[in-house]
């Protein structure tokens, strides 16, 4: 559970302990992607409407660049997406991304 829920709830935050926890399916990444430089990205162009509900929700972070990536994931104030059109399976995950990066600040 979510530590905002978990306050909102007035529950303690509770985690599953390793043995139970999902394992990471993502492939590993290969040496040339991880040598990739926030210059080498490709720019993105999100509808207007996309990008205005990406910085409400992404508050009190801003997010000053999307990039395509194979793998989405947001790092500083750059969202990496794989293509400028998300169906409902990549939007929540966007979502959750988000909200679990808003969990650690």
């Amino acid at each position: 559970m979510h530590s905002r829920y978990a306050a909102v709830f007035n529950i303690e935050n509770l985690e599953l302990n390793t043995h139970f926890r999902p394992v990471n399916t993502e492939p590993l990444r290969n040496n040339v992607e991880k040598e990739l430089t926030p210059a080498s990205f490709e720019s993105l162009e999100l509808s207007s409407q996309l990008l205005a509900d990406i910085n409400r929700a992404a508050v009190p972070v801003a997010i000053n660049s999307v990039v395509k990536s194979k793998h989405m994931q947001l790092t500083g104030d750059q969202l990496e997406l794989p293509s400028p059109q998300l169906n409902a399976t990549d939007k929540r995950a966007l979502w959750a991304l988000i909200s679990e990066h808003l969990d650690k600040l």
